[in-house]
């Protein structure tokens, strides 16, 4: 049993999303159990658009497509929380998953402060952000990591 502090590594079981992922899937593989045991109804991500660096958000509905999220996207940074109000307004029941980096969480919580969206409707899963690297370091960082990997960026 884990205690208070461990760390602990994670990853997917599905197959499809383990092909994609970066890192085991293992945020990926979540939202799929949320979808398909309705935790949630939605789950607001992001997909690779042009490259690496360009973030383009969709909302998932069908667990079978959040493949297509998989994979971290360090330098496609976008600030979530305004995403998930125009989503959420006049959907009240709506129950949206989120993973959120730092500033993502600080904006929901300044909406909810604002009463702009419930946060009783949002369930989230933190993530580290990339955004503290500059564009130039995370250039270096992503080539390095993906020398030597078929099918990865730069």
């Amino acid at each position: 049993m884990a205690n208070k502090g461990d760390m602990l590594y994670a990853w997917t079981s599905d197959k499809a999303i383990a092909e994609k992922a970066e890192l085991g899937g293992a945020v990926t593989g979540l939202w799929k159990f949320a979808l398909d045991n309705k935790i949630v109804d939605a789950v607001l991500a992001v997909k690779k658009g042009v490259d690496l660096y360009d973030a383009v958000p969709v909302i998932i509905t069908d667990s079978k497509d959040l493949k297509d999220t998989a994979g971290s996207l360090h330098c496609g940074t976008l600030l979530l929380a305004k995403l998930a109000k125009k989503y959420l307004e006049g959907a009240n029941t709506m129950r949206l998953g989120m993973t959120v980096k730092g500033c993502d969480m600080m904006g929901l919580y300044e909406l909810a402060k604002r009463n702009q969206i419930n946060l009783d409707n949002i369930i989230m899963i933190g993530v580290n952000c990339g955004g503290s690297v500059s564009p130039v370091m995370a250039r270096k960082m992503i080539k390095e990591k993906v020398r030597g990997r078929p099918g990865r960026c730069p």
